[in-house]
This record gives C-alpha cells, structure tokens and sequence, in this order.
C-alpha cells in the first residue's frame, strides 16, 4: 500500500455545524453525567496482598500475580525513577498486608502468568469498595491504557484522568508523560515504541478499503490510524471518523514512526474529541 494514496483524504460533501454541534453534545452529557463507578470484572473472591514490585504487579498471598488491566504504570526505566517509586508506594500502603476483593477481567492469564484484574479494598455495604485502579489514576500514577478486557470501565476512567492531568498530579508533573502535541516532533522521535498520549488538530481524513487515517499534519506529520470496523462504535459514541476534519482529538497507543509517527486505534477509548 502506498501510504501517500492512503492519506490523500476523498472528496466529500460538508457535514453542517449543528450535526456536528449535537454529537459533541451528546457525548459531553454522557461524559459528565453523575454515575456510580463504572463496573469492571467479575467478582471472585478475596486474597490477602502480600507485595508490590516495581512493575506495579500485584502478588497474592496464594501465589498469583495480578496485573491491573487496562493501564499504563510509570516503570523507573522510562522518566524520573522518583515517579515509579512513588506509584508503588502509594500502591503498597494501600495493599500490602490487607484483603482485597478481586474482580477478573479475564477467564486466563496473559502471556507471563498474569491474572487480569481490578482489585478493591473491602467497605461496608460490601461491593462499594473502590476500585485500585481507579485511585490510582485519581491519584495520577497510572494513565488509561485502553484494552478489550477494560472496555466496560473505560468512559468513567477517562473521566478520572482528565481531572488527575488537569491538576497535575502524580506522573502528569513528568515530561515523559505528558500530552505530546502533534506539531511538536522532537518528542516524537524520542518516544518511538512507547505509549504514548497525543493532542493534535485533524487536518484531513484518508480513506482506504480497511483503515481511516486521521492525518495530524503535514505528510510526514504525525497520523492516527482506525481500522474501519471500528468506524460505527466511534460514530455511536459521537466521535464519527468521517466527520473529524478540523476537529482537535487526543489519541493514545504505541507510536510507530515508521514511515511516519502513527498510532494504531483499536479501541474505541483510544481517541477522544477535545473540540470540534
């Protein structure tokens, strides 16, 4: 495929401001709506914590190791080391020695023999405790890492980051997790293979059989790829791909810089329209 055809976007009548002006709407009103905690996992059980390691893994008195689903945790080997020390601090006084409900996001573990879970420290009535992942993103040590497992809890967790990032707290005081702007290549280039969050102006759309390219810039500018079945759950969401020139929109995943900056959007709370 010759990305140049790709990213050339297709001609295409324009959509009016109030069609656009209503989605954005409906999707701050869902945004904003009061809600109880999203649901994220099955309830199975308690176990005791027995440690926290400095990838932020969760070990379990009976031998399991739990990994919270659906994040991105600072490790000491990516930004200031201070930033991962204080994640897993403020992860062990938490857990450590304490009971904690666990809620599987997955009947299996993944590739190293990790359980994918959320955890929850016991409360009165029982079921209200709150969720460890989402404290820890309120608290600005973790950043949404949407995953299929994590989809159901994804909303209300991004909820949680904007107002962590909004007051600076936690890793968002760190250079290397902040918001990249689009335009701005020398932190691209750095961060090639990392996670990454980044904010940018739609300046066109392309269109090819399989993908959506949103293009972020100029040719060899940053571009956001979505696979097209994608398309219709973003559109229900509000966040119609066709309808996104001109838009500013933040985007996460792994950036690839070959040929250019892109990152590949698989699920759908791995965009969002800051404005449109």
């Amino acid at each position: 495929m010759k990305l140049r055809r790709a990213h050339r976007p297709r001609t295409r009548s324009a959509v009016s401001f109030c069609r656009l002006a209503a989605r954005f709407a409906a999707a701050l009103t869902l945004a904003s709506a009061p809600s109880a905690e999203a649901a994220c996992g099955a309830p199975s059980g308690a176990a005791r914590i027995a440690d926290v390691d400095e990838r932020l893994d969760i070990a379990l008195a009976d031998g399991r190791v739990v990994r919270l689903a659906g994040l991105d945790l600072p490790t000491p080997s990516r930004g200031a080391p201070a930033t991962a020390e204080a994640a897993r601090r403020f992860l062990g006084e938490r857990l450590i020695g304490r009971e904690a409900e666990i809620d599987l996001l997955s009947p299996g573990t993944d590739r190293w023999g990790r359980v994918l879970a959320d955890l929850a420290l016991p409360a009165r009535p029982p079921g209200t405790g709150q969720s460890v992942a989402t404290a820890l993103i309120a608290a600005g040590y973790a950043r949404v890492k949407p995953e299929f497992e994590t989809r159901a809890c994804a909303p209300e967790r991004l909820s949680t980051e904007e107002g962590a990032r909004r007051a600076g707290a936690g890793l968002w005081r760190d250079p290397a997790y902040a918001v990249v702007q689009a335009s701005d290549s020398a932190p691209l280039q750095a961060r090639a293979g990392q996670f990454i969050v980044i904010e940018g102006r739609v300046r066109s759309v392309g269109f090819t059989r399989s993908r959506l390219y949103l293009n972020l810039g100029s040719r060899d500018g940053p571009s956001i790829v979505v696979a097209r079945k994608l398309a219709p759950s973003l559109a229900r969401a509000g966040r119609s791909v066709e309808d996104m020139t001109g838009a500013l929109v933040r985007a996460r995943g792994a950036l690839d810089d070959r040929p250019r900056p892109t990152i590949e959007v698989s699920e759908p709370a791995m965009i969002e329209v800051v404005r449109p």
